[in-house]
C-alpha cells in the first residue's frame, strides 16, 4: 500500500484559517466620536452659571434682575494616524485560495489604528492629571480584598460626586477585564444573588447591580513587547475602573467626559481612508489607511476614576 504522502499533498483549508484581533474595543463607548470638518478648530464650554441660585423676586413697575452668563473656549487637532503596506504582484499571484491579501491587509492595518485609537483614549481617561476626580486603591481597600472592600458602595458614593458637578446622574461604568473577572466572584456581589437562579454572573448582571445604563468591559489588549522579543501582552485598560456620564450622542449643549473630534477629510467609511495605489517600479499594490483624531478629555467632572482598582 502507498505511504499517504503519496496520494495527498497538504494544502492550505479554504473554510479554516486563524487569525487574532481584539474584539472588546470601548474607545467609542467613553469618548463619542464628534465628525468635524476642520482639522483643527475650537469649541465652547459653557460655564456653570445655570447651577446657581439667583434672586428673581420682581415688584411691581420694576425691571427683572439681569443676569449674566459665560462662554470659555478650548482647541482639538485631528492628528493624522496612517499605516500602509504593499502588496508584491508575486505575493498575490502565489497565494493560495484560502487567502485574500488585500482583505486581510485592510483589516490588519485598520485594526492597529483601532488599538492606537483605544491606547489614546485609554491614555486619556487614565490620566489623573486629566481626571481629576480620583482616587488610587491599595491594599484592603481594592475590590480584589474580599473581605474589606464593597466596590457597590464605593460606586454608588461617587455619584453624587458626578452629578454635583454636572447636574446629571452617571449612567455608565468602564471597567478594565481584570477588574471584571474579579467583580464577579465579589460577595458583595454574588450575595445579591443568592436567591436566584443566577450561575455565573454576566454583564448584564452587573449593569443592575451598579445601577447604570452601561457596564462596558475594556478587554482590548496590546503587545507590549520590541519586534523580536518575546510577547508580552497587556490589557490595554489594566486593573481601572471609570464611573462616567455617557451622552445619548455628540452634540451642542451637551456633556461627555471625552471626545474623539475626528476630521471626515476624504473619509469613506466612519471616518476612515481607505486607499489602493500602484507603485510600478515596486510591482505591487499599496494598501493604505489613514485616520484623523484628537481624543480629549472634555468635561473631566463627568467621570470618577479608580486607579489600580484590583490588585
Amino acid at each position: 500500500m502507498p505511504d499517504v504522502s503519496m496520494v495527498h499533498v497538504d494544502q492550505a483549508l479554504t473554510n479554516v484559517s486563524i487569525s487574532y484581533h481584539n474584539a472588546q474595543y470601548v474607545a467609542d463607548q467613553i469618548f463619542p466620536v464628534a465628525p468635524v470638518t476642520k482639522q483643527s478648530n475650537k469649541y465652547f464650554i459653557y460655564s456653570k452659571d445655570r447651577f446657581r441660585v439667583t434672586d428673581d423676586a420682581r415688584r411691581p413697575g420694576a425691571r427683572a434682575n439681569e443676569i449674566d452668563w459665560s462662554l470659555s473656549t478650548d482647541t482639538y487637532y485631528a492628528e493624522g494616524h496612517a499605516l500602509a503596506q504593499a502588496i508584491p504582484d508575486e505575493l498575490r499571484a502565489n497565494a493560495d485560495q484560502a487567502l485574500d491579501v488585500d482583505v486581510d491587509t485592510t483589516e490588519t492595518l485598520t485594526d492597529l489604528i483601532f488599538l492606537q485609537r483605544e491606547l489614546a483614549v485609554a491614555n486619556a481617561v487614565l490620566n489623573p492629571t486629566l481626571m481629576t476626580q480620583n482616587t488610587t486603591l491599595s491594599g484592603t481597600s481594592q475590590w480584589s480584598d474580599y473581605a474589606n472592600s464593597d466596590p457597590v458602595a464605593a460606586v454608588e458614593a461617587q455619584k453624587s460626586t458626578i452629578q454635583l458637578q454636572i447636574g446629571q446622574p452617571p449612567n455608565a461604568l468602564l471597567v478594565g477585564y481584570p477588574v471584571f473577572q474579579q467583580l464577579r466572584s465579589h460577595p458583595a456581589i454574588i450575595d445579591r444573588f443568592k436567591y436566584t437562579q443566577v450561575g455565573i454572573v454576566q454583564p448584564e448582571h452587573l449593569r443592575s447591580v451598579f445601577n447604570v445604563d452601561y457596564f462596558l468591559i475594556g478587554g482590548a489588549i496590546e503587545n507590549t513587547a520590541i519586534e523580536g522579543e518575546a510577547d508580552n501582552f497587556q490589557y490595554v485598560w489594566g486593573n481601572n475602573a471609570v464611573l462616567f456620564y455617557k451622552p445619548p450622542a455628540p452634540g451642542r449643549r451637551t456633556v461627555s467626559v471625552g471626545y474623539q473630534f475626528t476630521w471626515l477629510f476624504g473619509a469613506n467609511t466612519n471616518g476612515f481612508l481607505v486607499k489602493r495605489y500602484r507603485e510600478e517600479s515596486r510591482t505591487a499594490d499599496v494598501v493604505e489607511v489613514q485616520l484623523y483624531y484628537d481624543a480629549q478629555v472634555v468635561a473631566a467632572t463627568a467621570g470618577y476614576l479608580w486607579l489600580s482598582a484590583v490588585a
